[in-house]
Order: structure tokens, then C-alpha cells, then sequence
């Protein structure tokens, strides 16, 4: 298998691969990730041709399904079917057996399963758009692209399944010698990574928790809750930091009205998707600013 492209040798400013036009930026959030269905449909309504996609996680999945060419209606009847334990299923022999030393919370071969009945095709060249989605090297700690500019040996569904594979909730994805998590550990809203490929406009969807909910209502949910609200807090440090600190091409940051909704909240599905509609329409109908 060839080797994953890292950010050590990523191309500085604008890569070889480079694919002008607006770029959409997909971030992670679990159940939450379904306001991508809803974001696409208002991405769609105003007309804008879209370059190429990044996915995260979640964005991932959805990122990956749009690039396949499945339409909004049909996301959104497989949304209406879709089931927690569809995605998350206690690994229960584990935990029984190797206690704090299991691997994970939930099965990874559910997910798997889930992702590989999401997509059309598990090849990159059968895609209709440019797709790019990361995972990170638990050894070393780098950035891996799959996709677009980055390594295609790795079929679709194993490289989206490396980006969703969040810490303690799922195990890590063994591909060759590596052994890979959520690509949101490092960064959960790549916009930089679309400046790279060439976007002359981003659309970033980021539908991870704000920076202010109600602590009662995360420790109520339990340990799994917790321990994605302080995920969500480190990641989005950086994912704020960027956003805020960004003087490049021309960014609509796109930012659903969730509140303390839990990302695993599947029963509020539909409410996910008519946000991510509602937010992204909202968002495309302000002028982006000019890059710097």
C-alpha cells in the first residue's frame, strides 16, 4: 500500500492537485453531522458549483455520500430509517472481559457495516466530485489525507471509517502499520486544507457543540456525554481559532443553532437536518467577506 499523504509532505500554499472553486467543508458531530443533508440542500437551492468536498468524521460519512452522488432525498429517507444502534452498539464482550483495557465503547465493525451500506462504491474514481477526508496516525500523531491529492489505495469506506473512529467511542482503524482515529483530533474543520486544494470561496458546515452548554445537562447524559463534550471542547479551540483568525479566501462559516442538543440524540434527526438547511440558507443569502 502506498503511503498516506501527511502533512510533513504536504505541497506549502497551493497544492499540485489544486481544483479552483468553492470548496464545502463538512466538520464532525456525531448525530449532528446530519445537518450536512440539510446544508447540501441550501447549497444546492442557491445554485453554487461546488469544486470538491473535505470531510471530518461525521462529515466524512455525509461528504462521502454526497461525492457518490446521492441526492438530498434520498439522505433524507435512509435519515428517517436511521437508529442508534444502527452506528452504536456496545462492544459488551469486551467491556465485560478486558474492562478499562477494551479497545472501545462500541463495536467498530457496526460502524463499518453502517458506512459501507451508506455508500454507493468504495472507489474513489467513481466519485463525481473531488473528495478529500483525514484520519490521524495514533503512532505519530500526524495528519493523514485519503482521496483527492492524498493516498486512493485505501478503498472509500475504510478511509471514512479511519475518520470517524473517535477515541474511546469506537476502536482505532488498523490500515498496514498504521493504526488511525477520528481525523477531528487534530482538526475538525480543515478549512485551511481547502485553501490548499485551490477553493477560491469555503463553505465550512460546522456542526460541532458551541463553547457554551449547560454542564448539568452533559453530566446527566453520562459518561459517553462527558466524554464527547470535553472531546468537542479541545477540538474546537482550534477549529474557533482558525475561524476567527482567518484572512484568506473568502469564508462563509456556517453554524447551526444547537444548543445543548446531544450528538447522540438520534430521536432529533429531522431537527438536525431542517437546522442545517435553515442555518447554511441564511448564511448564503449574507455576501461572503473578501479574502485577505
Amino acid at each position: 500500500m502506498a503511503a498516506a499523504v501527511t502533512d510533513s509532505n504536504a505541497v506549502s500554499g497551493i497544492g499540485r492537485g489544486a481544483v479552483s472553486g468553492t470548496w464545502v467543508v463538512m466538520g464532525g458531530g456525531a448525530a449532528k453531522g446530519l445537518a450536512h443533508v440539510g446544508a447540501w440542500k441550501a447549497i444546492q437551492e442557491a445554485g453554487i458549483s461546488v469544486a470538491g468536498i473535505i470531510g471530518t468524521s461525521t462529515g466524512a460519512m455525509m461528504g462521502a455520500a454526497v461525492a457518490a452522488g446521492q441526492t438530498v432525498e434520498e439522505m433524507e429517507e435512509r435519515s428517517e430509517r436511521l437508529r442508534r444502534r444502527d452506528i452504536m452498539r456496545v462492544n459488551r464482550r469486551a467491556v465485560w472481559v478486558n474492562g478499562i483495557r477494551s479497545q472501545s465503547v462500541f463495536r467498530g465493525d457496526i460502524l463499518r457495516q453502517f458506512i459501507e451500506d451508506l455508500l454507493p462504491t468504495d472507489d474513489w474514481q467513481e466519485l463525481t466530485i473531488p473528495l478529500m477526508v483525514n484520519a490521524v496516525d495514533l503512532a505519530s500523531g500526524e495528519m493523514v489525507w485519503f482521496g483527492h491529492e492524498g493516498d486512493q489505495d485505501a478503498g472509500l469506506v475504510d478511509s471514512v471509517h479511519a475518520s470517524a473512529a473517535l477515541p474511546v467511542l469506537f476502536p482505532p482503524v488498523e490500515m498496514g502499520e498504521r493504526m488511525l482515529v477520528d481525523g477531528g483530533v487534530l482538526d475538525m474543520l480543515p478549512i485551511e486544507r481547502a485553501a490548499e486544494m485551490g477553493a477560491t470561496r469555503i463553505i465550512a458546515i460546522d456542526v460541532g457543540a458551541g463553547p457554551h452548554v449547560d454542564a448539568r445537562v452533559v453530566v446527566d447524559g453520562g459518561l459517553i456525554a462527558v466524554h464527547q463534550r470535553v472531546f468537542s471542547l479541545m477540538a474546537g479551540h482550534k477549529k474557533r481559532e482558525s475561524v476567527q483568525s482567518w484572512t484568506g479566501v473568502p469564508l462563509t462559516h456556517v453554524s447551526p443553532a444547537f444548543a445543548d442538543t446531544d450528538g447522540f440524540d438520534f430521536k432529533k434527526r429531522r431537527f438536525f437536518i431542517e437546522e442545517g438547511y435553515r442555518a447554511t440558507s441564511e448564511a448564503l443569502a449574507v455576501p461572503a467577506p473578501p479574502g485577505g
